[in-house]
């Protein structure tokens, strides 16, 4: 098994008969010349491809009989909080801190990790909050750490038009990759990356539904007994995860994702009856 010049199944389980009968290669994609060759049911089994419109419609031109394409489109996630996180100063803080948790896992380069997060609430509530998640999002986690990226020059450009747009938007957090957050009527037109977190106030968190769709992996939902009300119509829209808030990183094995088994399909299954 060979991916980016590492073996990683091998060193897990080196005599196991799906490591000893599997091969995969990692290909940039690209190469019309080589993929035509190669892209072949008598070389490879599977397809597996992650990206855009373009690459995944690229990749299926060379799909037939015996020749599958497994796909991952590119995914965001999103929260959304209930109006209890403010019944209490401490409800409000443990609201804050999983929906930061979730926000800055792996710097939030994840899928998992929340971009938009939808409070039910007046504007002032939804200011509350964002200004403790800003807080929140420079610190030290397991999977993050206190500084992450650089807010990129074009992210900058777009966010300084927001800021000049007060009150109907404000802005916490400076472009020093400790965390950022913009709270906004609707959600900005850009995607947020770098520890940059997009709140905005809904009435019901039903309303956040509208947003949601096929792009999105996980929803985080706070507290955990609104998840019921919500659950059916995030699925109808698309949504493959309802978690609680906090919980965006923490899937356990043998769960599907992205709305499918992956390792089941990348493979051949063969039966001996």
């Amino acid at each position: 098994m060979t991916t980016k010049g590492r073996d990683p199944a091998h060193s897990v389980a080196p005599g196991h008969p799906v490591v000893r009968s599997f091969s995969a290669v990692y290909w940039r994609g690209g190469d019309e010349t080589v993929e035509s060759v190669l892209f072949r049911p008598q070389f490879f089994d599977k397809l597996v491809a992650w990206g855009g419109e373009s690459t995944i419609r690229g990749a299926l031109k060379y799909v037939g009989p015996g020749f599958e394409l497994v796909s991952f489109d590119p995914k965001t996630s999103i929260s959304v909080v209930g109006r209890e996180a403010f019944a209490s100063e401490d409800t409000l803080r443990q609201a804050v801190e999983a929906a930061a948790s979730d926000a800055t896992f792996f710097n939030q380069q994840a899928c998992v990790a929340s971009r938009f997060q939808f409070v039910e609430g007046s504007e002032q509530d939804a200011d509350r909050y964002a200004a403790l998640l800003c807080e929140r999002l420079g610190v030290a986690r397991e999977f993050s750490s206190a500084d992450g990226p650089r807010v990129a020059g074009e992210l900058r450009e777009e966010i300084d038009v927001l800021r000049s747009l007060a009150p109907e938007y404000r802005v916490w957090g400076a472009y020093d990759g400790r965390g950022l957050v913009i709270r906004s009527p609707e959600p900005v037109d850009f995607h947020p990356d770098g520890k940059i977190v997009n709140v905005v106030p809904v009435a019901a968190l039903t309303d956040a539904v509208a947003h949601a769709g096929v792009a999105t992996q996980t929803v985080g939902v706070y507290p955990d007994t609104r998840k019921a009300e919500l659950r059916d119509a995030l699925a109808c829209a698309g949504v493959q995860r309802v978690v609680s808030l906090g919980r965006a990183g923490g899937m356990p094995p043998g769960l599907s994702h992205d709305g499918f088994y992956p390792l089941q399909r990348l493979v051949r299954w063969v039966n001996d009856e």
